[in-house]
């Protein structure tokens, strides 16, 4: 039993290999240039704060500690102070959709496409909605709305390549990542993303030069070495894949994809203790693929007891 390498694609955002995409993300929108301490304001104080400085603190939370919960409070009350703040609103509705609260989400990027409808980041913002449910068929006219308000919209165009990958439509895929690049070159999702569709397209070597570009604007992404690793696998330079597969994991050291990818290049290479270690690893962050790779292992031991039972004279 072989069990397939893990590819990872942006959306901005995971063949013999098993699919995953992360969005790339939107920014958050500030309001004014006021300055904003979070250790001064809480969430639950709107009198000693404006709506403008609870949405900075709200931005804070969200883009610096990661504190997306907490960013939803600073949010809420900016909108209590000022219910007509579009830009607090989607900010909430961004807020949302980080902790998947997609209803939530929905509802707000509904109500601003009311108010605004040339509004193209709601557009956009529904369509990663929609994807993160899974719903592939449902984003794509948000994303085509959203290009159409807005054609050099290159961080839609490369999260509107993603659904259409995930629906196997890989050439169109391609030409919505090249126009991303096109308006900005220096976009490393586009380049990793362009190559996992060059990859299932069956162009491996203009997908390694794709992703050697992504590496090379910035070779500190953990899901770029991954995929780097799957290309390389194909090619059969197997060393250099592993070795990105490790980069992968130093890197991030949660990433289930890579770890289960560096455990099948190390049971390749007969090292099944490493694999076993891998798996130990892989059972606390991904359940779903250390299942697979159990059952990976399990079939390789059987596999290799049977070889060594010799028959009788």
């Amino acid at each position: 039993m072989i069990m397939q390498k893990v590819f990872i694609i942006f959306a901005v955002i995971i063949l013999s290999s098993t699919v995953e995409a992360q969005m790339k993300m939107r920014n958050l929108q500030v309001i004014a240039d006021e300055p904003a301490n979070s250790t001064q304001i809480k969430p639950d104080s709107t009198k000693t704060a404006n709506f403008v400085e609870l949405n900075k603190l709200g931005v804070q939370k969200y883009l610096i500690e990661k504190d997306y919960n907490q960013a939803i409070a600073f949010f809420s009350k900016a909108i209590e102070a000022a219910p007509d703040c579009s830009r607090c609103k989607f900010n909430l509705g961004r807020s949302f959709l980080q902790v998947e609260k997609f209803d939530d989400a929905v509802k707000i990027f509904n109500e601003l496409i009311a108010v605004d409808p040339n509004g193209s980041d709601a557009y956009a913002s529904l369509g990663e909605t929609y994807y993160r449910k899974d719903l592939f068929d449902e984003s794509l006219p948000f994303f085509q709305k959203a290009l159409k308000l807005n054609p050099k919209d290159t961080v839609t165009l490369c999260n509107y390549a993603v659904s259409l990958t995930m629906l196997e439509k890989h050439q169109e895929a391609l030409e919505n990542l090249d126009k991303a690049i096109k308006l900005q070159p220096d976009f490393t999702e586009a380049y990793s993303n362009r190559g996992y569709t060059l990859f299932r397209l069956g162009r491996y070597k203009d997908a390694l030069e794709s992703l050697k570009k992504a590496e090379k604007l910035d070779p500190e992404v953990a899901q770029v070495h991954n995929n780097l690793g799957v290309v390389l696998d194909e090619l059969g330079k197997k060393k250099e894949a592993k070795a990105h597969y490790e980069k992968a994991v130093r890197l991030k050291p949660d990433y289930g994809a890579a770890i289960s990818n560096l455990a099948i290049a190390n049971l390749e290479e007969g090292n099944r203790e490493a694999a076993y270690q891998q798996l130990k690893i892989l059972e606390k962050v991904d359940f779903k693929l250390a299942g697979q790779l159990r059952n990976v292992l399990w079939s390789k031991y059987v596999v290799d007891a049977s070889q060594q039972v010799k028959p009788k004279d």
